[in-house]
């Protein structure tokens, strides 16, 4: 191996050329495809009302062409029906279906996402690790929330790394600071919102070196939402080497390389299309669409032609990294845009300024959509008490008209203290976006 393929865990699979990559993708799927529908009820019950058939699919293009979508409504809708808590998506039971993970259920009921041996996430998870400077012996700080499912023991062992585990909970801050100056782990994977403003609090109430005490980390993920100007401040006072991490629509994992330039999509574990979120036809190369994933090393409960309701800009370009495959930049959730006065709103928008105020540096804040379409932008925004100057109602006049300079729209404002705004989502983030 050179030292520039060093680089990589796998170089041949990482670097492979477009062509090949597509070849690989085709066989997988054309072996894909009798497997799905012989086993999983949901895909056969789908495919059999539109018409299709294995016998139909003979090439990747037939693939894209014939099959029909899916999505989670689909997948909850055939679980309520047939009280099948996998939604009609596993093929295979135990021992070969290894573990249950959630999605976060932030925009519904979590849906189960059972798990094979060769998990993708896994899979991926270890290239980007290597990337980031892990080598074998090296300690990882391993700070996933539960209810994604508990990918330790010897589902390491083949990259000599060793983790070490602490609970996703700012509760737990404490330890994971003690850990990280004992033990000087290479990798942190991963931290979350919450987490960093409980590390900020525990820098404050204590003293502690924050800086110092993470300073054997070469790669820290971020993951769970956007990364607000606060946050970003936080790591960049405290000279975190951040690695922004999204979920590649259930399937696996997307996290940025060194570049900074988009997040990895790994097209050998997931074929990606990226299309006009009003239609079903082929988005251009960098611009907005959304994501439709299927899963292609998933022989459990794979995700066939699944709508994610993520939009993203992509592009298949190859990184400066030196990957093949494809990057991704998500926007947001098609299912949150919020319309109001005929203007386009997503969370995307309110990040950016939301946090400028002292009393809401924390850039906590929810969306109110009871309807796609509105003629006033309601937030629900955190504040620190603490920190107020003028009253609740000069706070809210303030980010009122700082609402109307950015986007020129009319707004409502309800403040939420900060320790109430975290308790309404799982560890890891809020919904940005509420009914209510």
């Amino acid at each position: 191996m050179t030292e520039l393929d060093d680089r990589y865990l796998d170089p041949a699979v990482e670097t492979m050329p477009r062509e090949e990559l597509e070849r690989l993708q085709e066989s997988r799927i054309l072996q894909l495809v009798p497997y799905v529908y012989q086993r999983s009820p949901l895909v056969r019950e789908l495919w059999e009302k539109h018409g299709v058939t294995p016998d139909d699919i003979k090439s990747l293009a037939d693939f894209k062409a014939k099959v029909p979508f899916m999505d989670k409504d689909m997948i909850r809708d055939f679980r309520d029906r047939n009280g099948d808590p996998f939604g009609g998506l596993a093929c295979v039971g135990p021992p070969h279906m290894r573990g249950v993970g959630f999605t976060s259920g932030t925009t519904g009921d979590p849906t189960p996402l059972p798990r094979p041996e060769d998990n993708a996430v896994l899979i991926t998870l270890k290239r980007e690790l290597w990337h980031m400077g892990m080598r074998p012996g090296d300690h990882l700080t391993y700070l996933l929330f539960t209810f994604r499912e508990g990918m330790i023991g010897d589902r390491w062992m083949d990259t000599g790394f060793t983790p070490i585990c602490v609970q996703h909970s700012p509760l737990d801050i404490p330890y994971l600071v003690q850990i990280s100056k004992e033990y000087r782990p290479k990798s942190l994977f991963m931290i979350s919102t919450p987490m960093i403003l409980g590390l900020e609090q525990y820098e404050k109430n204590t003293g502690e070196n924050i800086k110092e005490a993470f300073s054997s980390y070469e790669g820290i993920v971020f993951g769970g939402e956007p990364m607000s100007p606060h946050i970003r401040k936080l790591m960049d006072r405290w000279e975190f080497p951040v690695y922004e991490l999204t979920s590649l629509g259930d399937v696996a994992t997307a996290t940025e390389c060194s570049a900074h330039d988009g997040m990895h999509t790994w097209e050998d574990v997931a074929l990606i299309e990226h299309l006009d979120p009003d239609g079903n036809t082929d988005a251009e190369d960098g611009a907005r669409g959304e994501m439709v994933v299927t899963a292609l090393l998933d022989d459990v409960a794979p995700l066939i032609r699944f709508r994610t309701d993520d939009l993203i800009e992509f592009t298949r370009k190859t990184c400066v990294c030196g990957r093949t495959h494809g990057r991704m930049k998500p926007l947001g959730r098609k299912g949150d845009e919020l319309v109001v006065n005929g203007k386009s709103i997503l969370p995307i928008d309110i990040f950016p300024f939301i946090g400028d105020f002292p009393e809401t540096r924390t850039g906590l804040f929810q969306i109110i959509r009871p309807q796609r379409e509105t003629e006033t932008l309601k937030l629900r925004v955190g504040y620190d008490a603490d920190a107020l100057q003028d009253g609740e109602d000069a706070l809210k006049a303030r980010i009122k008209e700082r609402i109307n300079a950015e986007l020129g729209l009319p707004s409502d404002i309800e403040l939420m203290s900060n320790e109430e705004m975290v308790k309404l989502g799982p560890p890891n983030k809020i919904p940005r976006v509420s009914k209510s």
